[in-house]
């Protein structure tokens, strides 16, 4: 029973499927070049996004003044949205490129 399980969990991670996630669920968005894909992501109250590094150092900015992070070399930053709403975001470093994105939470 246990290598069954162990094969089933081993197989659902190589697959990106989350085991025992504490949240209802999310998204991740890659930071790279002068762009955030995808640019606009929907998610449900209470998940979180998780912003990820590809190539370059980002930063990840809400438009309302909330949150702000840098990430680069790989790395990520998450931010749970509790509350309903369009929250738009940019790169403060590459703003001027077009590096915007937004979370539509419903």
């Amino acid at each position: 029973m246990r290598k069954a399980l162990i094969l089933l969990t081993t197989t659902m991670l190589d697959l990106g499927i989350a085991v025992g996630s504490a949240s209802g669920g999310g998204r991740t968005v890659k930071a790279e070049k002068f762009d955030f894909k995808p640019k606009t992501v929907t998610i449900q109250k209470g998940d979180k996004v998780t912003w990820k590094a590809i190539e370059g150092r980002h930063s990840v900015t809400l438009k309302n003044g909330t949150f702000d992070k840098v990430i680069s070399g790989d790395k990520t930053v998450s931010r749970k949205f509790q509350h309903s709403g369009t929250f738009r975001y940019y790169c403060r470093f590459h703003k001027a490129q077009g590096m915007r994105g937004k979370v539509i939470v419903e």
